[in-house]
């Protein structure tokens, strides 16, 4: 048998097919695995009671006289997923004790002269879009009102803030990750924000590269809490990038 360098190329791009992009570790991203004490926690919930059913989700859709986009369509022929949960570390905020506020401090790193906890993926994404200068909205991570194309901040180190964020969470999940990270579990909701976020940012400098974010997010949580169906290619209005 001839050996080859991994699958084909057909093989490999079918695979991929809906998953979150592989993000090489530079920069920024370089210096929070450095300090990154360990990955989030993520595992699989009860199959019997945890997984998603794509047919039956869309199918609620149809009966409800919703039309559904080619994107919609294509994600709702997938066979049955398992769901995922995430650990979450908070950002400590108003509601937040003294004592979580103490122990956060303490397994604080200092990245960029930046103080955050290294698996706080919230911190990467306020900070992030606080370097390019835009709105972070209190639930989704982003603000309608912001200007789509305009960036009055730091748009490049803005995007290695985000792709900080994403590379820690690239150490917590199987790639390519096929099954459900559903935006429903409160503490999946970080994850669903710093990718969010990378997107958003990277659709400003280069909407071509950010599709396939956009795509990703809608096969992770078929749901779309946070809109991304609207930007992604084959979706809902989808005007083209």
């Amino acid at each position: 048998m001839d050996k080859t360098v991994g699958l084909d190329d057909k093989t490999v791009k079918d695979a991929l097919e809906g998953t979150l992009p592989w993000l090489v570790p530079v920069g920024l991203a370089v210096e929070a695995l450095a300090v990154l004490d360990r990955p989030l926690l993520a595992w699989i919930q009860d199959p019997e009671y945890n997984e998603f059913d794509s047919a039956d989700f869309y199918a609620e859709h149809r009966e409800a006289g919703d039309k559904l986009s080619k994107l919609e369509k294509r994600i709702a022929k997938l066979p049955v997923r398992q769901s995922w949960r995430m650990e979450r570390v908070w950002s400590p905020d108003e509601e937040s004790s003294e004592a979580y506020d103490a122990a956060y401090e303490k397994a604080a790193v200092t990245i960029d002269g930046q103080v955050l906890h290294p698996r706080d993926l919230d911190a990467y994404a306020t900070i992030a879009y606080e370097v390019a200068g835009l709105h972070q909205g209190d639930e989704d991570g982003f603000d309608d009102e912001d200007d789509q194309d305009e960036v009055p901040g730091d748009l490049d180190l803005a995007l290695e803030w985000a792709r900080a964020g994403v590379c820690v969470l690239q150490q917590s999940l199987p790639w390519p990750f096929r099954d459900v990270l559903l935006y429903g579990e409160l503490d999946n909701r970080p994850a669903h924000r710093i990718l969010y976020c990378y997107a958003d940012l990277l659709r400003r400098r280069d909407p071509k590269a950010a599709a396939a974010w956009f795509t990703a997010l809608v096969y992770l949580n078929p749901n779309d809490n946070m809109g991304a169906r609207f930007i992604a290619p084959d979706g809902p209005q989808y005007p083209g990038f």
